[in-house]
């Protein structure tokens, strides 16, 4: 296939066609969107590594193992792209999350997935040129590769050229989570080309150096470079066996990076601290039969605990996004799909009150959480009382974060004598006197329809089902 343009060149429709912005350092080709669907433009100088890709059985084996998203091929050239040899349209993702969501099992997960790619890549004469965690999606539980752009012929006389990225791509993430906090996933946010390993070595505490897989990974490579800064020597010749070596040790050192179960006052939520067992079946009850008479396929549970209700929609066959701040809770939920094979439910870590930004070149490579998703049914299910105290949410804003993010709405509202309530307001002054059903449903008002309310047995708790308020001429969407 050569690279002119096509009889079936679409000119006239060039401007209904966008790249996307995080999609242009690589000259290999680029993602770009048109009519509502993303496609990839792979380019001429690339076309001799894609053909390989393709003929040597490496493409058909990972989509039969579903590594890969699959794509159909197309000669039409949609941009009219002077480099242009030929357009993929992949299979199209319910979402896009970005590693920094991801709880410590997911980046463990995503790693191991990374290095079982770079094993078959050399079967088939092929391997990763990088590793770059967002090249991985999770559908549900399992990782995706996403880059058809990533392979290259194999030159058994070299070593792995994306080794580094590796190591401060998915190592340095998981080592901070082992022996610092968890919480620190999140730093890959300000370093998304990876963690430096000069920072790396500064964070972690001396113990760590007793690990060998560490020293020799994290610590050696600076003392070595170092020291042999005028070196001269020309390179030890590189293996196949080598490369295999490496990535064995690899596995071994990312299954060997433990840490301890995480404990939260909610990660036990709904096991031993509610109310009663009666409220738990009388609130599945409630939504239950809400969700079934609702016309929706999507769910975002936010604030979703351990994901006992994600989990129910997902059952229903709705594709579930469950997005909570507690690390603890969204690492059990995601072990509970990798039990139960779960494959339509998302489990992402995600502060609501402060979600991931747009990052990257002019703010546009990484978009924010809320631009990525949108979907028919969103629910808050004993969160308002967060929002509200714990991070100073006034009603009317949440109504208008619940309101651009979906036409239907399950909420729940949390009286001030409740428990839970209580607990948060026992260090704090109390200065939430506007915190009252009546004003909840006053702000809610102004976005929604209040279609339905229940209270579970044995507790104050209200539950709303409502329907968003279309901006024009206000009539209900």
């Amino acid at each position: 296939m050569d690279g002119s343009p096509k009889t079936g060149t679409i000119s006239k429709n060039m401007n209904e066609a966008k790249q996307h912005p995080a999609s242009f350092r690589d000259p290999a080709g680029f993602v770009f969107q048109y009519q509502q669907k993303f496609y990839r433009q792979i380019n001429q100088c690339f076309a001799g590594q894609y053909n390989l890709f393709k003929s040597s059985g490496l493409y058909s084996q990972l989509v039969k193992e579903q590594k890969i998203l699959a794509h159909t091929e197309s000669d039409i050239n949609i941009l009219n792209h002077p480099d242009w040899y030929i357009t993929l349209l992949p299979e199209q993702l319910s979402c896009i999350a970005y590693p920094y969501e991801w709880c410590f099992e997911q980046w463990k997960a995503a790693a191991l997935f990374t290095l079982s790619l770079v094993k078959k890549s050399v079967a088939h004469g092929m391997i990763l040129k990088d590793a770059t965690p967002f090249n991985i999606q999770f559908i549900g539980r399992r990782p995706v590769f996403i880059d058809s752009l990533s392979f290259e012929k194999y030159d058994a006389g070299k070593p792995w050229t994306a080794y580094r990225q590796f190591i401060e791509c998915f190592i340095a993430p998981l080592l901070l989570a082992k022996y610092l906090s968890p919480q620190l996933l999140k730093i890959f946010q300000l370093h998304p080309a990876g963690i430096p390993l000069s920072l790396l070595e500064q964070m972690l505490p001396f113990k760590s150096r007793f690990n060998l897989n560490v020293w020799m990974h994290i610590f050696l490579p600076g003392a070595v470079a170092h020291s042999k800064k005028n070196d001269t020597a020309s390179p030890k010749a590189f293996t196949e066996k080598k490369l295999l070596h490496i990535i064995h040790n690899l596995e071994s050192f990312v299954n060997s990076i433990h840490i301890a179960p995480a404990a939260s006052n909610w990660n036990n939520y709904y096991e031993e601290t509610v109310l009663s067992e009666q409220y738990v079946t009388d609130k599945k009850n409630i939504l239950s039969q809400w969700i079934d008479e609702l016309p929706v396929d999507t769910v975002l549970d936010m604030g979703t605990n351990t994901g006992l209700f994600a989990e129910m929609t997902a059952d229903k066959g709705k594709f579930t996004i469950a997005v909570d701040a507690d690390i603890a809770c969204i690492s059990k939920l995601y072990s509970v799909c990798r039990t139960k094979k779960i494959n339509n439910l998302l489990p992402l870590c995600l502060d609501i009150s402060n979600p991931s930004p747009a990052i990257g070149w002019r703010n546009e490579e990484r978009t924010d959480f809320f631009s990525r998703v949108h979907t028919d049914l969103c629910m808050a299910l004993a969160l308002v009382h967060h929002l509200a105290i714990n991070s100073h949410i006034q009603f009317d804003k949440m109504a208008e974060l619940f309101a651009a993010l979906s036409p239907w709405l399950i909420i729940e509202f949390v009286p001030k004598t409740d428990a839970k309530v209580l607990l948060l307001l026992q260090h704090r002054q109390d200065i939430f006197s506007s915190y009252s059903e009546e004003n909840f449903i006053e702000a809610f008002k102004k976005k929604f329809t209040i279609i339905n309310r229940a209270v579970p047995a044995h507790t104050g708790r209200v539950l709303f089902l409502m329907k968003r308020i279309s901006q024009q001429a206000g009539e209900i969407l």
